[in-house]
């Protein structure tokens, strides 16, 4: 039988492609349609639009669910010119995408899950554009993060150069992430393959990191989250705040300062999970999404 040329890496129960933004590709998955309810779901940093396979398969009967890769993330081009194309990504960069991307998708109103990086931007969309914003999922993020879980993010993010094979790269991720099963035929949805035949993470975060120097955890996570406590006080939109039960990035402590800064907020542990909770426990994480979409009448 004749090779096949690859196939395109389409999720469970959904649609893979791409669109322009301006010059710059932005890969994208889609779940439902556009006459439905819509759910947009921004992955946090490091990660890529496939965290959400599970949550968009699921709500594809009921929902319009969107996810994107942001810029120099997974299949996205990075920002090719202006001043986030040689800075570190920031929320507002990320954020800026949001209103036109979902103006392609016939979105004028949805309800934003972000996780990490992707909860962050999410406020920052819901305060530059309300108007975009019907209510937000925050997936283990908040104005406080804890030093310990970034160091040992950025320290992952940046040990790594390359990979001579995927065999290598999935025990680099094992020790990583212990207990989590690592199947090798979905690693190159964060790995692409250079022309020297080694393996590279899809995205810039450990170039920019190696880059800088030593690691700040303190400095860096200050940055990541700078005026996003006046941001989270002006979210007048209903918000789930979910938390890994066993994660180092958000602390039970920093969950109370968190409720108390939102204007309409609940909360709920996801158990079982770490910071990376959508991975650790799928199951509780779409139905934890799913209920306050039901509550929400979205």
């Amino acid at each position: 039988m004749e090779e096949l040329p690859p196939r395109h890496d389409v999720p469970a129960g959904g649609r893979s492609g791409y669109v322009l933004l301006g010059d710059r590709q932005v890969h994208y998955l889609e779940w439902g349609h556009a006459r439905l309810p819509a759910v947009v779901c921004l992955h946090g940093g490091g990660q890529t639009a496939y965290m959400y396979e599970q949550l968009g398969a699921a709500l594809a009967g009921r929902y319009h669910v969107l996810a994107w890769d942001f810029a120099d993330h997974g299949d996205s081009d990075p920002f090719l010119d202006g001043p986030a194309a040689d800075a570190a990504v920031g929320r507002h960069a990320l954020a800026a995408d949001a209103a036109p991307l979902c103006e392609e998708f016939g979105i004028t109103r949805a309800v934003f899950v972000g996780a990490s990086m992707g909860g962050i931007v999410s406020v920052t969309v819901a305060v530059s554009r309300p108007d975009l914003v019907g209510a937000v999922v925050l997936l283990d993020v908040g104005h406080r993060l804890e030093v310990a879980g970034v160091q040992r993010i950025t320290a992952f993010l940046a040990e790594h150069e390359s990979f001579a094979d995927l065999d290598e790269a999935a025990a680099a991720i094992a020790t990583y992430l212990p207990g989590r099963t690592v199947t090798q035929g979905r690693l190159t949805r964060n790995l692409r393959q250079r022309a020297d035949g080694r393996w590279v993470w899809k995205h810039g975060l450990g170039r920019r990191i190696r880059a800088g120097g030593a690691i700040d955890a303190d400095r860096g996570a200050a940055m990541v989250v700078a005026g996003l406590d006046d941001d989270l006080r002006g979210l007048h939109r209903p918000t789930l705040v979910l938390r890994g039960a066993q994660s180092d990035v958000l602390s039970e402590a920093g969950v109370d300062e968190l409720l108390e800064l939102l204007p309409d907020a609940r909360y709920a542990r996801i158990h079982g999970a770490g910071h990376l909770a959508a991975g650790d426990n799928p199951e509780s994480t779409v139905g934890l999404v799913a209920a306050f979409l039901d509550q929400l009448g979205w």
